[in-house]
């Protein structure tokens, strides 16, 4: 076999191993909990369709780390609805700038409403109006 045979034979099995690898990417994003927790949200949030998100992914992202992402997508929410609840609440502002919180008093602010949207399954438009309630009402003693 020549050197030309020998590179073409190369590209063949590179394009069959990236196919395989293609269709093993695309059995962990079309799971129903990836399509429902992280496909439509993120492709609505972007505005493009669950196709074009789903090519970021494949693109961006090699075996393992889409095998976790799911995984690190669920141990994320509590994380980031606390930082959406300082943020709506302005925690930063009551606690990192005038100081009228300490840091644990605006902790457990985050947690008990972000415990309040997980565990509990309200919303979070109804947790953070009865956060700001309360916030209010701890500032007014």
């Amino acid at each position: 076999m020549n050197n030309e045979d020998m590179g073409k034979a190369r590209d063949e099995n590179n394009t069959h191993e990236d196919d395989v690898l293609r269709t093993m990417k695309m059995r962990i994003i079309d799971s129903y909990r990836w399509k429902v927790d992280i496909i439509e949200p993120f492709s609505k949030e972007f505005g493009i369709t669950e196709d074009e998100f789903k090519e970021i992914l494949i693109k961006r992202l090699d075996m393992a780390s889409l095998e976790a992402l799911h995984a690190r997508y669920e141990s994320s929410k509590h994380y980031c609805i606390k930082e959406k609840v300082h943020a709506d609440l302005k925690l930063c502002w009551l606690s990192d700038v005038m100081n009228v919180l300490t840091d644990e008093q605006t902790e457990k602010i985050k947690n008990k409403l972000a415990g309040e949207v997980l565990i509990q399954g309200k919303s979070y438009d109804e947790a953070i109006e009865n956060g700001r309630k309360d916030l209010l009402e701890y500032l007014m003693r």
